[in-house]
């Protein structure tokens, strides 16, 4: 199906200028005006008729682009980006990615609905958002853009190295020695982030990362499971760590449920922490050591800095990371003594 992009690169003009010929509106000359139906005639061109009525607010509907709407943590996000711009009579529209399917997001910006978007999904790459920011304001809630001189993209991210660094730390004020850790998603900053924590604090405090204490998993809570059922059947007790870092709750909580199949007791045996502090983590028995990711904070503070770009304000001059706090429960204490 055509886009009005593709006719406008037929009839070798503008968007705008087809616009201009759809609605009868503009200063275009006879000649261009020829041009252009031709090509929407030769193309076969229909315009949508939802999108045209939508285009007049274009600029009052924002999108949020994510990889799915999954996940305790989404609520809080979605929550504090919506408070935000109902509050400056701005709308949400949530547009979620499928894995190999990235460029299905321009065929959705071509319908030319939305005046800005706010990004968190690994599928879409730093090319695509810089190519997108010609035209639209971005802001970016999972990554660090290095070279984005010229273009209208900032971003808010977590403190997500700090907040590993302290669980370490933590453990070992605790009087953990072995300390295990299960990574996340190789693609997903925050992973990478907590990763980088866990491996800074673990060489200040000169302690050794032997390979079989770093477990693999992917954020969820099936990945926990797994991937702590599979690393118990093949290690003897003796050989255990002392303490397991997940670099989120999800893993943690199913990571909790593998250890207790496996006999085990938690924290007695093995303490535990996790990384984000969903609500669940302070239901789950025994409670859930974590470290709490401020989703609202991001959300809202996201959708501030996306209105500051929109009505060119520029408020916020640079892009802002969040810091996190430890939240110390039941799962964590000081390892037995044999």
């Amino acid at each position: 199906m055509a886009t009005i992009k593709d006719v406008a690169k037929k009839a070798g003009v503008s968007i705008s200028t087809v616009s201009y010929v759809l609605n009868n509106k503009g200063k275009v000359s006879e000649e261009t005006r020829q041009r252009v139906l031709k090509a929407i005639e030769e193309l076969k061109y229909a315009p949508n008729h939802f999108a045209k009525r939508l285009k007049k607010q274009r600029y009052d509907l924002v999108a949020l682009i994510v990889h799915e709407i999954k996940g305790p943590f989404y609520d809080a996000l979605v929550r504090g980006i919506q408070d935000v711009l109902h509050a400056f009579g701005y709308n949400l529209l949530i547009y979620c990615t499928l894995e190999n399917r990235r460029h299905d997001v321009d065929k959705f910006l071509n319908v030319g609905i939305i005046g800005g978007m706010i990004v968190m999904t690994p599928v879409v790459k730093n090319e695509d958002i810089l190519r997108w920011a010609n035209e639209y304001k971005i802001i970016t809630l999972d990554r660090d853009i290095k070279d984005k001189a010229g273009h209208m993209v900032k971003s808010v991210r977590i403190n997500n190295e700090k907040g590993a660094y302290e669980v370490v730390r933590y453990l070992y004020d605790l009087g953990h020695t072995k300390i295990a850790f299960m990574k996340g998603p190789k693609d997903s900053l925050d992973a990478k982030g907590r990763y980088k924590g866990f491996i800074r604090a673990m060489h200040d405090l000169k302690l050794e990362i032997k390979n079989d204490y770093v477990l693999e998993g992917n954020f969820t809570e099936e990945s926990g499971y797994e991937s702590m059922k599979e690393y118990l059947k093949k290690t003897s007790k003796k050989d255990l760590p002392t303490a397991i870092f997940c670099s989120n709750d999800e893993m943690a909580i199913g990571a909790m449920k593998a250890i207790k199949e496996a006999g085990l007791s938690v924290p007695d045996d093995l303490s535990i922490v996790g990384f984000d502090d969903i609500e669940l983590a302070s239901y789950v028995t025994p409670s859930l050591t974590t470290v709490r990711r401020p989703m609202y904070q991001l959300g809202s503070l996201a959708a501030h800095m996306l209105l500051s770009l929109l009505n060119n304000t520029d408020a916020f001059l640079s892009d802002v990371v969040l810091d996190v706090n430890l939240v110390v429960r039941d799962s964590t204490k000081s390892p037995r003594k044999f």
